[in-house]
């Protein structure tokens, strides 16, 4: 396989996971250098999978970059001879979370059609906003239709041969589960990139603080949907990862701090204002909060959101006797509220 990127576009529909999100108001903020690990130092044709299995890279989008729009993700697909004709696979994920278990689908491009010898470009921005990344990390694989272990004419997935960088790669066996790639014996890092621009380029979103895992996985990813502008009113919060059809409630605060509670920690300090009515994650794990500042608490009193103001939101939740508790909390987010 040849090491210089090349292209092809896809015009295969999106199977949409997640319901869409708008795009943050004002100019499209500009798309950023592609993420990647692998170092172009080779390429090496991994005849290792069968059908259903999965392989790709996690990554992280710089904290003051999220929330993130996903515009396109590169595959390197290749054979040992080359040449090989364009192959149909079974979809390219993006799931929310990294290793040890990649969380839950939030995107997914069925039946990509991919080139022999190039990385496999595919345009994932049908509209403004539609792939969202609020949290890190997330993990891109290709999910493979066909069996090609140990067959030298059938084309894959590659890897730069140049080292395995830990924690960055990752298998989806049958069976097995979740794997990080490195410790399979993989002696690279896949060729996959991720192309993205910030939703808001003056960067009002910030997450900070940790989540711990709990019983639907790696943990609850706190995030945005919208604006943080008051004269918008279209800001809406969102948590990702969390246990199925368990009840939670977002809170906000004026301070940051990191201390253990429950399962988790609690992010949030100073007085804390909560936000009713009760929220319940879906059966993807999902919860979901519309902000409305012409209501309580956000209009008035020691809660209410003001232009130029910075407040923390967190998200906590019930997940009865997960490590020893009956609840557990997200992460953090700091907002700043503009005009």
């Amino acid at each position: 396989m040849t090491s210089p990127i090349g292209s092809l576009s896809a015009s295969c529909s999106l199977a949409i996971l997640l319901s869409a999100a708008p795009a943050l108001a004002g100019d499209p903020c500009p798309e950023q250098p592609a993420l990647a690990h692998w170092t172009g130092a080779g390429t090496v044709a991994c005849a290792c999978f069968v059908a259903g299995e999965e392989a790709g890279a996690v990554f992280d989008i710089p904290a003051n970059h999220l929330p993130a729009e996903i515009l396109r993700v590169g595959i390197g697909f290749g054979s040992q001879i080359g040449g090989q004709p364009q192959q149909l696979e079974q979809a390219i994920n993006i799931r929310q979370g990294g290793l040890p278990t990649p969380g839950a689908i939030i995107e997914s491009l069925s039946g990509p059609v991919l080139t022999d010898g190039v990385i496999n470009e595919f345009d994932l921005e049908p509209l403004p906003g539609e792939i969202t990344i609020s949290s890190n990390p997330f993990t891109v694989t290709l999910e493979f239709a066909n069996d090609n272990v140990g067959d030298p004419f059938s084309a894959t997935m590659v890897h730069d041969g140049n080292g395995c960088t830990g924690g960055k790669n990752v298998v989806k066996a049958i069976p097995g589960g979740w794997f990080n790639a490195c410790a399979l014996g993989v002696t690279g890092d896949w060729l996959v990139q991720v192309v993205y621009r910030p939703l808001n380029c003056d960067g009002p979103a910030e997450i900070y603080c940790v989540s711990n895992a709990n019983s639907a996985g790696p943990g609850a990813q706190i995030g945005i949907i919208g604006s943080t502008s008051l004269a918008a009113n279209d800001l809406i919060l969102t948590c990702q990862g969390g246990p199925p059809n368990k009840p939670g409630l977002f809170f906000y605060g004026p301070n940051q701090v990191q201390l253990p509670f429950g399962a988790g920690f609690r992010c949030v300090g100073g007085g804390i204002w909560r936000m009713p009515p009760v929220q319940t994650f879906d059966v993807f794990g999902n919860a979901a909060y519309v902000v409305d500042y012409g209501q309580s608490p956000f209009n008035s009193g020691g809660g209410q959101i003001l232009s130029g103001s910075m407040w923390n939101f967190q998200f906590w939740y019930r997940d009865p006797g997960f490590a020893g508790h009956d609840f557990n909390l997200s992460n953090g987010i700091k907002l700043t509220f503009s005009p």
